[in-house]
C-alpha cells in the first residue's frame, strides 16, 4: 500500500510542472485571420494592397454570387499576441470603414 501511495505522489509531482507549460498566456502568438468582403471589387482591391504593405499575408480575392449580386472577398493573416486581438479587430473595422467594405470578423488558423 505504501508503494502505491508513493507512486501516486511521484506521478502527481512529476505532472504538476506540465500543467503550467500547457496554459495559454496573453503573450502566446496566434495566427489571426480577418475576413473582408464587398460588392466593389476596386475598393476591396485597395484594402488588399494596403494590408499587404502593412505586413499582413493576404489571400487572393475571390468572387461569388450572393442574393443575385457578385461579391468579392479575401482574408488577411497576421501573427499576433493573444492580448492584441481586440486591437487588431478595431484596426480591421477602421480599415473597412476607410475603404467602404465590410469586415466579417476574425478567426484562427486551425494549426494554432
Amino acid at each position: 500500500m505504501r508503494i502505491g501511495i508513493l507512486i501516486v505522489l511521484i506521478l502527481l509531482t512529476g505532472c504538476s510542472g506540465n500543467y503550467n507549460s500547457m496554459q495559454k498566456t496573453s503573450e502566446d502568438k496566434v495566427s489571426l485571420e480577418q475576413y473582408f468582403y464587398s460588392q466593389s471589387e476596386e475598393q476591396l482591391k485597395k484594402l488588399h494592397e494596403k494590408l499587404a504593405t502593412e505586413g499582413y499575408q493576404v489571400s487572393e480575392q475571390i468572387s461569388y454570387e450572393h442574393n443575385g449580386k457578385t461579391e468579392w472577398s479575401f482574408y488577411s493573416t497576421k501573427e499576433v499576441n493573444r492580448n492584441e486581438i481586440s486591437q487588431e479587430d478595431v484596426k480591421a473595422e477602421n480599415h473597412a470603414k476607410q475603404f467602404e467594405v465590410n469586415y466579417d470578423g476574425h478567426g484562427f488558423s486551425l494549426e494554432d
